[in-house]
């Protein structure tokens, strides 16, 4: 065997293995790693004395792709808390803490008024968020946490337990009426009730008169727009204001 083929097969001329796809971007892995080597010294790198630093990393960053980044900043961002370095699902956590589902229940009705009033809204989790537009708006708002108890920790289980959770859509703003149009708009809005009201026609007797304010709940439930006034009515008639 000469020379040549020697060099040839010797693992220095191996190529270097490709990056996972389902895996976060090789710079973040390096530099989350960098961090925690600069943080904690020889405390960091014993941890991994002895097994092959690129496969933990190919490891790590793999786990870590179902976080939003969100989640990954909070998690390096409470690194600095922390006195000896996080193992694999020690880091997990503290990027996606356990949610209690009392605490994101008071969570989504505080933040769910604020983004429907067009606010400024944060919430701790995008699975907060979507388990509140699964139940809808109106729901919990309108009943207590020990009514809804069942229903809201199944849904939020459900978005906990997805491999990847949707990111928080961004919020379209309000938008406020013209100076002079205020009347219109609410004349436009009676006509609107009025519209629901005659579907009600021929059908007394068979409810209690106000299925066109559960209509009007409904569809604002399932992202239709509608007037402040035309829900203030709706509610009212329902007994919700």
């Amino acid at each position: 065997m000469n020379e040549q083929t020697i060099l040839s097969t010797s693992p220095l001329d191996e190529q270097p293995l490709a990056w996972p796809e389902n895996a976060i971007p090789e710079r973040w892995i390096v530099a989350l790693f960098n961090k925690m080597t600069f943080s904690y010294g020889v405390k960091f790198l014993d941890q991994w004395k002895g097994i092959d630093t690129d496969g933990i990393k190919r490891h790590w960053a793999q786990k870590l792709f179902v976080l939003t980044t969100a989640e990954l900043t909070r998690g390096v961002e409470r690194l600095d808390s922390r006195a000896w370095p996080p193992t694999l699902p020690e880091f997990l956590a503290l990027c996606r803490p356990p949610v209690e589902p009392s605490v994101a229940f008071h969570e989504a009705l505080e933040q769910g008024a604020l983004r429907t009033r067009g606010e400024p809204n944060v919430w701790s989790s995008p699975a907060v968020f979507w388990a509140w537009r699964k139940l809808g708006a109106h729901e919990c708002a309108r009943n207590t946490y020990a009514v809804l108890r069942p229903r809201w920790e199944a849904a939020l289980a459900a978005e906990l337990e997805r491999e990847v959770i949707e990111p928080i859509p961004k919020q379209d703003p309000v938008e406020l009426p013209a100076p002079g149009k205020t009347v219109t708009s609410s004349r436009k809005a009676q006509q609107l009730i009025g519209a629901f009201k005659l579907k009600n026609i021929g059908e007394a007797g068979q409810g209690d008169g106000r299925r066109w304010a559960r209509r009007i709940i409904q569809r604002r439930d399932a992202g239709d727009i509608f007037s402040i006034f035309v829900i203030e009515c709706a509610e009212r008639t329902l007994g919700v204001r």
